[in-house]
Protein backbone atom coordinates (compact mmCIF):
# COMPACT_ATOMS: atom_id res chain seq x y z
CA UNK A 1 0.00 0.00 0.00
CA UNK A 2 1.34 3.35 -0.76
CA UNK A 3 1.42 6.58 1.43
CA UNK A 4 -1.34 7.54 -1.32
CA UNK A 5 -3.35 4.84 -0.55
CA UNK A 6 -2.94 5.10 3.03
CA UNK A 7 -3.83 8.58 2.66
CA UNK A 8 -6.75 8.53 0.81
CA UNK A 9 -8.21 5.28 2.78
CA UNK A 10 -7.81 7.49 5.97
CA UNK A 11 -10.02 10.23 3.74
CA UNK A 12 -12.62 8.27 3.14
CA UNK A 13 -12.77 7.31 7.43
CA UNK A 14 -12.76 10.98 8.14
CA UNK A 15 -15.88 11.01 5.70
CA UNK A 16 -17.40 8.24 7.42
CA UNK A 17 -17.37 10.06 10.23
CA UNK A 18 -18.79 13.24 9.24
CA UNK A 19 -21.63 11.49 7.42
CA UNK A 20 -22.44 9.65 11.18
CA UNK A 21 -21.97 12.82 13.51
CA UNK A 22 -24.58 14.43 10.98
CA UNK A 23 -27.13 11.55 11.28
CA UNK A 24 -26.86 11.32 14.73
CA UNK A 25 -27.13 14.70 15.27
CA UNK A 26 -30.42 14.21 13.31
CA UNK A 27 -31.46 11.31 15.56
CA UNK A 28 -30.67 13.28 19.03
CA UNK A 29 -34.82 14.12 18.96
CA UNK A 30 -35.96 10.99 18.34
CA UNK A 31 -34.10 9.51 20.93
CA UNK A 32 -36.34 7.10 22.76
CA UNK A 33 -34.82 7.45 26.43
CA UNK A 34 -32.60 9.26 28.36
CA UNK A 35 -30.02 6.41 28.74
CA UNK A 36 -29.73 6.30 24.24
CA UNK A 37 -29.45 10.53 24.33
CA UNK A 38 -26.64 10.29 26.94
CA UNK A 39 -25.17 7.43 24.83
CA UNK A 40 -25.51 9.34 21.40
CA UNK A 41 -24.19 12.40 22.85
CA UNK A 42 -21.10 10.10 24.03
CA UNK A 43 -20.70 9.03 20.38
CA UNK A 44 -21.11 12.22 19.13
CA UNK A 45 -18.66 13.75 21.22
CA UNK A 46 -16.05 10.71 20.40
CA UNK A 47 -16.73 11.54 16.69
CA UNK A 48 -15.07 15.19 16.80
CA UNK A 49 -12.49 14.24 18.29
CA UNK A 50 -11.60 11.09 16.31
CA UNK A 51 -12.14 13.53 13.47
CA UNK A 52 -9.81 15.95 15.01
CA UNK A 53 -7.03 13.58 15.67
CA UNK A 54 -7.71 12.10 12.06
CA UNK A 55 -7.03 15.22 10.70
CA UNK A 56 -4.32 16.42 12.12
CA UNK A 57 -2.54 13.00 11.76
CA UNK A 58 -2.48 13.75 7.96
CA UNK A 59 -1.12 17.49 9.24
CA UNK A 60 1.45 16.51 10.83
CA UNK A 61 4.71 17.78 9.71
CA UNK A 62 7.54 14.74 11.37
CA UNK A 63 9.64 13.47 9.51
CA UNK A 64 8.51 9.64 10.50
CA UNK A 65 4.81 10.38 10.36
CA UNK A 66 2.87 9.06 7.49
CA UNK A 67 1.22 12.17 5.83
CA UNK A 68 0.55 14.72 3.58
CA UNK A 69 4.50 15.87 4.31
CA UNK A 70 5.79 12.26 3.26
CA UNK A 71 3.11 12.13 0.37
CA UNK A 72 5.21 15.40 -0.41
CA UNK A 73 9.03 13.78 -0.34
CA UNK A 74 8.11 10.09 -0.53
CA UNK A 75 4.78 9.69 -3.20
CA UNK A 76 3.97 9.32 -6.49
CA UNK A 77 1.46 10.66 -8.04
CA UNK A 78 -0.41 11.04 -11.85
CA UNK A 79 -0.94 14.52 -11.14
CA UNK A 80 1.53 17.23 -11.67
CA UNK A 81 3.23 17.51 -8.84
CA UNK A 82 3.29 21.38 -8.50
CA UNK A 83 -0.64 20.80 -8.57
CA UNK A 84 0.14 18.39 -5.84
CA UNK A 85 2.10 20.66 -3.89
CA UNK A 86 -0.13 23.24 -4.32
CA UNK A 87 -3.24 21.50 -3.11
CA UNK A 88 -0.76 19.66 -0.02
CA UNK A 89 -0.39 23.25 1.00
CA UNK A 90 -3.49 24.32 0.43
CA UNK A 91 -5.13 21.47 2.74
CA UNK A 92 -1.53 21.95 5.66
CA UNK A 93 -2.75 25.57 5.90
CA UNK A 94 -6.83 24.64 6.22
CA UNK A 95 -5.54 22.03 8.81
CA UNK A 96 -3.54 24.64 11.32
CA UNK A 97 -7.19 25.61 13.30
CA UNK A 98 -7.52 21.75 13.50
CA UNK A 99 -4.04 21.02 14.75
CA UNK A 100 -4.62 24.06 17.39
CA UNK A 101 -8.23 22.22 18.67
CA UNK A 102 -6.54 18.91 18.82
CA UNK A 103 -3.42 19.83 20.75
CA UNK A 104 -5.53 22.69 23.00
CA UNK A 105 -9.02 20.52 23.33
CA UNK A 106 -8.14 16.42 23.19
CA UNK A 107 -4.25 16.25 23.32
CA UNK A 108 -3.01 18.59 26.44
CA UNK A 109 -6.20 20.26 27.93
CA UNK A 110 -5.72 23.61 28.06
CA UNK A 111 -6.49 25.12 31.36
CA UNK A 112 -10.33 26.10 31.26
CA UNK A 113 -11.04 23.78 28.52
CA UNK A 114 -13.63 21.17 30.00
CA UNK A 115 -15.52 18.29 28.13
CA UNK A 116 -18.90 18.45 27.61
CA UNK A 117 -22.13 16.42 27.38
CA UNK A 118 -23.73 18.90 25.08
CA UNK A 119 -23.24 17.27 21.31
CA UNK A 120 -21.00 20.02 19.25
CA UNK A 121 -21.14 21.07 16.04
CA UNK A 122 -18.55 19.95 13.86
CA UNK A 123 -16.15 22.48 13.16
CA UNK A 124 -16.08 24.38 9.83
CA UNK A 125 -12.42 24.52 9.72
CA UNK A 126 -12.60 20.54 10.16
CA UNK A 127 -15.04 20.50 6.74
CA UNK A 128 -13.16 22.64 5.01
CA UNK A 129 -9.98 20.88 5.92
CA UNK A 130 -11.70 17.74 4.53
CA UNK A 131 -12.98 19.12 1.42
CA UNK A 132 -9.70 20.16 0.63
CA UNK A 133 -8.25 16.70 1.56
CA UNK A 134 -10.35 15.65 -1.10
CA UNK A 135 -9.29 17.59 -3.64
CA UNK A 136 -5.22 16.65 -3.01
CA UNK A 137 -6.02 13.39 -3.17
CA UNK A 138 -8.40 13.51 -6.55
CA UNK A 139 -5.32 15.98 -7.87
CA UNK A 140 -2.46 13.60 -6.84
CA UNK A 141 -4.86 10.82 -8.50
CA UNK A 142 -5.36 12.70 -11.78
CA UNK A 143 -9.13 12.35 -11.46
CA UNK A 144 -11.98 12.37 -9.18
CA UNK A 145 -12.72 9.98 -6.60
CA UNK A 146 -15.83 8.39 -5.18
CA UNK A 147 -16.09 7.71 -1.32
CA UNK A 148 -18.94 5.14 -0.95
CA UNK A 149 -20.53 3.80 2.39
CA UNK A 150 -22.51 0.70 2.37
CA UNK A 151 -23.82 -0.64 5.80
CA UNK A 152 -25.19 -3.62 3.99
CA UNK A 153 -26.95 -5.13 1.15
CA UNK A 154 -30.63 -3.98 1.79
CA UNK A 155 -29.34 -0.03 2.51
CA UNK A 156 -28.95 2.19 0.45
CA UNK A 157 -25.21 3.00 -0.98
CA UNK A 158 -24.41 6.60 0.54
CA UNK A 159 -21.69 8.61 -1.20
CA UNK A 160 -20.07 10.01 0.89
CA UNK A 161 -18.45 12.86 -1.02
CA UNK A 162 -21.79 14.67 -1.88
CA UNK A 163 -23.07 13.90 1.66
CA UNK A 164 -20.21 16.19 2.89
CA UNK A 165 -21.32 18.70 0.02
CA UNK A 166 -24.74 18.36 0.42
CA UNK A 167 -24.80 18.23 4.76
CA UNK A 168 -26.86 15.52 4.34
CA UNK A 169 -27.71 11.85 3.32
CA UNK A 170 -27.02 11.23 -0.44
CA UNK A 171 -27.24 8.34 -2.11
CA UNK A 172 -24.94 6.83 -4.35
Amino acid sequence: MTILDEIETEAWHILTSIYTHQRLVEGLAKSPTRFELANQLVALNALLEMLVIRIARLADKRKDARSVSMLLKRGSFRGSSVDVKEAAEKFLSLAEPVLKMRHEQIAHMKPGTLSSYEPQDLPAEAIRATESLVDLIDIARGQPLSYTYRVGSMEPVIDLRASLAAGEMVAA
